[in-house]
């Protein structure tokens, strides 16, 4: 499987970690992931070394991780703490790689790659999510497709006007003004909707008004599958940074080279105490995310075969500029971590 390893990757939610044990396939790889009795998040290869038993079907035992098959136990480093049989030895070669793993911005994030290359600093700035003057919604899906075709997906966020047209469309379009910007290991897209009529969603935010508004709709990429984009809407001549608006979760990774797991969330600047609006900030989610863009890259997914058979390439229009960017870049660092 021809991933990028040396890159931090989210693994989990906090919360799905508050239950015990939490198995995940990453970038092809069995993880299972826990916590010690300190709280902190850890994450081992998923396979005991004696007899390879998936270590997600384990349970927690005074702290530590206890394999099901024959009851070798593991603590957060991946040491073998317990071996109930013969004299009780415990070789290296009972112990268990370990993942470095950084808890912030509510998102539990993973290296897969060469642990000494791993620097904290090279995690994406995702701190709007705890941002006491924002209020997040999110969740975690996951979709049975190349990464990469979600990555494209989301680079283009001009896609709404057609894929979520109940809910997004605007009657503006034609007057669509786009930039990229590329920066060191960061590729920004921004999108933006002058005078137009609020969208059915947009008008939700607003509360129902019916005079012409801007719209601004921007995507940040971040090596090698991170995103945030930022949507916002005012009146007409606002300023951008006097908007309503909301910052996007949009991460992906990879389980396997046809499937791959979605961390999303919606952070906003407005009614951060009202229930209805994360309502419908949950519904828009589940209607976008899980309906609407599942069902378009799953089904590029399925006719994968047929494309490759045919040799088909795909044929780009001016809206495609900023996902090409983003695509050689993740060839580029592919192809660098290969050689």
């Amino acid at each position: 499987m021809n991933f990028v390893r040396n890159a931090w990757y989210v693994a989990a939610l906090p919360e799905e970690l508050h239950d015990g044990v939490l198995g995940r396939t990453i970038l092809g790889d069995p993880i299972v992931l826990f916590r010690t009795p300190e709280g902190k998040a850890s994450a081992l290869f998923g396979l005991c070394p004696h007899r390879f038993a998936a270590l997600a079907m384990g349970t927690i035992k005074d702290g530590n991780l206890q394999c099901p098959y024959h009851g070798l136990a593991f603590d957060g480093t991946g040491h073998c703490v317990l071996n109930p049989h013969g004299n009780g030895r415990r070789p290296a070669a009972l112990d268990v790689r370990a993942y470095p793993i950084v808890e912030r911005d509510d998102l539990i994030w993973i290296w897969p790659g060469d642990a000494a290359l791993a620097n904290p600093d090279d995690i994406p700035d995702f701190s709007c999510r705890t941002d006491p003057e924002r209020r997040t919604v999110g969740g975690y899906g996951h979709v049975a497709c190349d990464y990469r075709l979600l990555v494209d997906n989301l680079m283009d966020l001009g896609h709404a006007q057609y894929v979520h047209r109940a809910n997004a469309a605007s009657d503006a379009f034609d007057q669509l003004e786009r930039e990229v910007i590329v920066r060191e290991n960061e590729i920004e897209a921004l999108m933006t909707i002058p005078g137009g009529t609020p969208s059915v969603l947009m008008a939700k935010f607003l509360r129902n008004t019916n005079q012409p508004v801007d719209l601004w709709n921007d995507i940040r990429w971040n090596k090698v599958s991170a995103m945030l984009n930022f949507i916002a809407v005012a009146p007409h001549g606002t300023p951008k940074e006097e908007s309503i608006n909301s910052r996007g979760t949009h991460i992906l990774t990879p389980e396997t080279e046809t499937s791959c797991h979605y961390f999303f969330g919606s952070s906003r600047n407005f009614g951060i105490d009202d229930p209805a609006m994360d309502q419908v900030l949950r519904d828009w989610q589940r209607q976008a995310l899980v309906n609407e863009d599942k069902g378009i890259v799953e089904g590029i997914e399925a006719h994968r075969e047929v494309i490759r058979r045919y040799g088909l390439k795909s044929a780009m229009l001016a809206c495609d500029e900023a996902a090409v960017r983003v695509s050689r870049e993740i060839d580029r660092l592919t192809q660098l971590e290969s050689a």
